[in-house]
């Protein structure tokens, strides 16, 4: 009789546990698509998401040869971001930059009133961690913090009138920062400062020097989230 008695009082409890729970479900007010999509942003901050983005900015060498003959340069580059799960995502990019050299500048292979042109194709792979900073700022979608590091392959081609055209590439490094800003469900804007570690040997037949490209790469990008 007891044992009946507890199975009955169980029976009952479980009953009036699952009604309680389909009322509640029932209660709560149904959000709308746009608002359940902002509300999973808000919450994740974009955490399982894939994307492209489109960046540009200036290159700034850090050699002082570097530094006479092209100075900075204008940088363009366009990104496909892999979600990993979670916050972590996989970037694969490829860039292009192209600058002519100052002829007036003296060094021991390159004298005055030889004109210069070099151009930059960096291909990048790195890997990233976000950080989640402020999730409801103003109105606005998530704001954030990233870092990651990575390798590269850089090729060169450099043409110095009446004197050489020479071509060369070198795997490096590089490691960079910058914030996250969503604007929207699906568009953010993303600042970067990165620091490449390249030194490039340059060939022209049987002649052979160095290019250092290490330097900052401070740049902006529109990035689309889908």
């Amino acid at each position: 009789m007891k044992g009946r008695a507890i199975t009955f009082l169980l029976c009952l409890a479980l009953s009036y546990s699952y009604n309680s729970f389909a009322q509640s479900e029932e209660s709560a007010p149904e959000l709308k698509p746009a608002e359940a999509g902002m509300q999973t942003a808000l919450t994740e901050a974009k955490s399982t998401i894939d994307g492209v983005s489109l960046l540009m900015g200036v290159y700034s060498p850090i050699d002082e040869e570097m530094k006479g003959v092209y100075g900075g340069m204008f940088s363009m580059s366009v990104q496909y971001n892999l979600n990993m799960g979670g916050t972590t995502d996989i970037l694969a990019s490829v860039g292009f930059m192209r600058k002519s050299g100052n002829p007036y500048y003296n060094i021991p292979t390159f004298s005055s009133g030889k004109s210069s042109t070099i151009q930059i194709i960096p291909m990048e792979l790195s890997i990233r961690r976000r950080m989640v900073l402020l999730k409801r700022p103003s109105g606005l979608m998530s704001r954030g913090f990233y870092a990651g590091a990575g390798v590269n392959y850089v090729r060169v081609s450099e043409e110095i009138s009446e004197f050489l055209s020479a071509t060369g590439g070198d795997f490096g490094l590089q490691v960079f920062a910058g914030p996250q800003i969503f604007f929207t469900e699906n568009f953010a804007f993303e600042g970067e400062v990165k620091f490449l570690m390249n030194d490039v040997t340059m060939k022209h037949e049987d002649n052979r020097y160095s290019i250092t490209l290490s330097g900052l790469v401070i740049r902006a990008a529109l990035s689309w989230y889908y």
